[in-house]
């Protein structure tokens, strides 16, 4: 598993229950491997894993239901994570997190956001907790933009010379 080396390196050397721990979710996640999980108990004693997925809302393959609806390709990313994910973590509760690159959230993500935000509010006092998440999730879908346009500009004039 490519994240138990860098929780070695980070927080040095694992006690045996800790080892433990990580060998089992290896075990669980065998090939399918989401993009993180909770080292404590989320929601009736079962941790959290996530996986996070950023749709294109313009690409060729979400354009026909964006164009409809707004989120409609966040929603439909997150369905095919719970196919992917499912039943393959019996041990965890999953939670596919997707946010299209133009800034909609799949239901789940923003129920989710909601309610890390609320827990946050309550220990800080700040009821801007939210609006601060999302406008960090706004700065930071800005940048991955910027670099994929940037990328297609320099792709094209590649292939032009």
């Amino acid at each position: 598993m490519e994240f138990l080396p860098i929780y070695i390196e980070v927080l040095g050397p694992m006690d045996r229950n800790t080892s433990k721990f990580f060998n089992q979710i290896c075990k669980h996640i065998s090939i399918r491997r989401p993009d993180g999980c909770t080292l404590i108990p989320w929601r009736a004693g079962r941790c959290l894993a996530w996986d996070v997925t950023v749709p294109g809302t313009l690409a060729e393959r979400y354009v026909n239901l964006t164009s409809k609806e707004c989120g409609l390709a966040a929603a439909g990313a997150a369905d095919e994570k719970m196919k992917k994910y499912g039943n393959a973590l019996p041990s965890m509760e999953f939670l596919p997190i997707c946010i299209e690159i133009l800034g909609p959230m799949g239901p789940n993500t923003l129920k989710f956001l909601k309610a890390i935000c609320k827990r946050i509010s309550v220990r800080s006092g700040d009821s801007w907790e939210l609006f601060f998440a999302t406008n960090h999730i706004s700065c930071l879908l800005q940048r991955f933009l910027r670099v994929c346009v940037l990328e297609n500009i320099q792709l094209n004039a590649d292939m032009c010379n």
